[in-house]
């Protein structure tokens, strides 16, 4: 080989590596899940701003948001309740409901927002010893199907009904879930029928994970009644079995009963990330991943580890086609943080040697 061709070579191989690194970042950045952790909202029925009762209550479902306890051990929690909650106010403000997402006996007619400073809300939480749910959220894939005519068994999508969607998406937002939906186009309609939302089947689950690399799925079914509003939710993670639930309500409040299915659904997956006390320890750290062989293998790591949801940032130092450097930003401790890896067996950890690196090799099964 002479030397002409050896430099080609060596700038075709520097520009391929160049090229895996800027994917990967944009990859990681376009993929990162986070929300608003100093906002949320409650209902009311007026637009007093100056009530220190609507404070408290939107500041506790803020302190659920980024911890995961139970609002009811959140409002009993003592240092919750000797907080000056207003000194740590930036603002709040009210917005007016639509009267067609409403129903007609309903009593609340406006969102009372409140937004938090940061480091107050840390304050609190790490006084009263709660346990914290990183801010980067796996996304949940809501499958919805109603039955909209009561004399009729026929079941439909959801997705065109303005009331179900409104409801869905706003208390997604106030309780921190990072909900999304399927395109609903001829690919999913084929693959996943209203009959198999209803009945949780697993095509939904197959859908989501193949299509849209979603682990997490909630199919509800809305059987919307003179009488009463019916509605079954099934969450599950990855291939697991589902979870049901069932919700009803006889005043016609849709709203009311979406927020018990939301509810329900941000503790059961709390559950899942929230971090105890004793294990939250913020450090940054360099991770090494060896046994990569395609190009593939590195879009299956990144997914990976944005599930984990207890990498606060990252960057990338290299990228080869056998093996990504990263130098990441924990909320754990190094021994949680393996914990997490050795449970799911998607990476291998290799003997450390350092205890600012940890080595692993991807799995390939």
């Amino acid at each position: 080989m002479d030397s002409s061709t050896a430099k080609i070579m060596r700038i075709v191989l520097f520009l391929k590596n160049t090229l895996i690194g800027i994917l990967l970042f944009s990859i990681f950045c376009a993929n990162a899940a986070s929300f608003d952790r100093a906002k949320s909202a409650i209902l009311v029925d007026d637009t007093i701003l100056n009530d220190t009762l609507k404070l408290k209550q939107v500041f506790a479902q803020i302190v659920v948001n980024n911890t995961g306890e139970t609002f009811s051990d959140v409002l009993n929690n003592p240092v919750f309740l000797e907080a000056n909650i207003k000194s740590g106010l930036k603002r709040s403000y009210v917005e007016k409901i639509e009267n067609k997402y409403l129903s007609e006996d309903s009593p609340y007619h406006y969102w009372f927002y409140a937004v938090m400073q940061e480091k107050f809300i840390d304050k609190v939480i790490a006084d009263a010893h709660f346990s914290v749910l990183p801010k980067n959220r796996e996304k949940v894939m809501a499958w919805v199907v109603e039955n909209k005519d009561p004399s009729q068994s026929e079941l439909s999508y959801a997705y065109d009904d303005e009331i179900v969607m409104y409801w869905i998406k706003q208390w997604a937002q106030v309780m921190g879930i990072n909900i999304v939906f399927p395109k609903m186009d001829e690919v999913d309609v084929i693959n996943v029928s209203p009959q198999s939302i209803k009945s949780l089947s697993f095509e939904a689950q197959k859908q989501a994970q193949g299509r849209y690399y979603v682990s997490h799925n909630l199919l509800l079914s809305i059987d919307n009644k003179p009488e009463e509003i019916k509605v079954r939710s099934g969450y599950a993670y990855g291939n697991e079995d589902f979870s049901v639930r069932h919700f009803s309500d006889v005043t016609g409040d849709v709203g009311g009963l979406l927020y018990s299915v939301f509810e329900d659904l941000s503790q059961k997956f709390a559950q899942q990330f929230k971090i105890d006390s004793a294990n939250i320890q913020r450090h940054t750290i360099q991770i090494v991943i060896n046994n990569l062989s395609s190009y593939d293998d590195i879009l299956t790591v990144q997914d990976y580890l944005e599930r984990l949801s207890v990498i606060d940032s990252s960057t990338i130092v290299s990228a080869t086609r056998n093996q990504l450097v990263l130098t990441c930003e924990l909320t754990v401790t190094s021994k949680s943080f393996l914990s997490m890896i050795n449970r799911d067996k998607t990476l291998l950890p290799i003997t450390q040697e350092s205890i600012n690196q940890l080595v692993f090799s991807y799995n390939n099964l």
